[in-house]
């Protein structure tokens, strides 16, 4: 009796699961895994930023840290943006911030841990959102993040940007580092003037090591012999598709597909979200989503046809007349049965049967 009871199970489950909603997100600043193009013996991303050189016209200091704020916004900055929600207290959250990057990652030299093409990589830089999805990765299996010194300082950047402080990064000998504007921090050993006009107000925040607080500079640094890059605020209006799902999966022909996204609105409001969708490659159609909650757009895509391919993307439309698209999803419409294949589906209820009959008789 008990082995027909676990047949039975079995097939209820093999038949359950594939009827489970599935979520997809998608970064707006890129993509993930990030990819990367060679040229010569340099290594470019998709903004044609140097990944080996600090320096030069497309070296990564300061200019990679632009990837990861404004429209460019991703995981890093809704952290950061997440941990001011949470945070009224200034010294509290500027503490929490680097305590949580000093939980998360500890210091390792590229050479030993960055390989491309099977070839370790002397310099190499990672921008604040890869840094964050590795973090992600390392929290969801109790690991932590290998990094060196710009890593952790684009980072800790992004994320002290997202909670709502200025910051400059720091290009010193051998060194990553940055400051943020806090003239009211009280425990800084140093107050530094960067001649941005302010004068004395910026603070060193140290995230190489996992015992630094916030405001100490390290004694090989002040003599300020170093420069600092104070970073130009973005006002483009920022929005990030935090979660995107529809259902079902595997539509039946003539059957609508609802399609469900969070949006996390930063720096402006929204005017309007629309399904933008295609069938087999022609003209797009839009369907105008509908909040239903504070932060949840909902919209239906409308039945088609048997062997319809619809592809499909989500558009914000903000007030001030900025487009941000998410990421391209697709699906195929086929005939099926509570989304299984027919031929599946009636294999599952024959095997469901024979089990009750079993059960019955024995």
């Amino acid at each position: 009796m008990k082995k027909y009871y676990q047949i039975f199970l079995l097939c209820l489950v093999s038949f359950t699961s594939s009827m489970i909603v599935e979520s997809y997100a998608y970064p707006s600043g890129g993509s993930y895994p990030p990819t990367f193009t060679k040229s010569g013996s340099y290594w470019y991303d998709e903004w044609e930023i140097n990944r080996n050189l600090y320096s030069g016209e497309f070296g990564y200091l300061p200019s990679m840290f632009y990837e990861t704020i404004g429209t460019n916004s991703d995981l890093a900055y809704s952290w950061g943006f997440e941990f001011k929600q949470r945070y009224s207290n200034q010294v509290e959250l500027a503490q929490t911030i680097l305590r949580f990057v000093q939980q998360w990652t500890i210091y390792g030299y590229d050479a030993e841990n960055v390989f491309m093409d099977e070839k370790a990589q002397v310099e190499w830089a990672w921008n604040g959102d890869e840094m964050a999805h590795m973090v992600q990765n390392a929290i969801d299996n109790t690991g932590v993040v290998i990094a060196d010194c710009e890593d952790v300082a684009f980072f800790c950047a992004t994320l002290y940007y997202g909670a709502g402080f200025d910051i400059a990064l720091v290009d010193a000998p051998g060194h990553v580092a940055l400051l943020i504007w806090f003239p009211d921090y009280p425990n800084a050993n140093i107050y530094w003037d960067i001649q941005d006009g302010r004068g004395y107000g910026w603070i060193w925040v140290e995230a190489t090591g996992n015992q630094n607080l916030v405001g100490w500079t390290p004694p090989s640094f002040n003599d300020g012999d170093f420069i600092a890059y104070p970073i130009t605020k973005v006002n483009d209006t920022v929005f990030l598709f935090e979660d995107v799902s529809y259902y079902p999966l595997k539509p039946s022909p003539m059957e609508a597909v609802q399609v469900n996204v969070k949006v996390q609105v930063f720096t402006s409001q929204i005017n309007n979200v629309y399904i933008i969708y295609s069938v087999n490659g022609g003209k797009q159609q839009i369907v105008t989503m509908i909040p239903n909650s504070f932060s949840i757009y909902e919209g239906n895509i409308p039945g088609q046809e048997e062997g319809s391919d619809v592809d499909f993307f989500i558009q914000i439309l903000g007030v001030d007349d900025k487009l941000v698209n998410s990421g391209s999803f697709a699906f195929e419409v086929k005939d099926n049965i509570f989304g299984v294949e027919p031929t599946l589906f009636y294999i599952v209820c024959g095997i469901f049967f024979i089990v009750v009959l079993l059960l019955i008789f024995s």
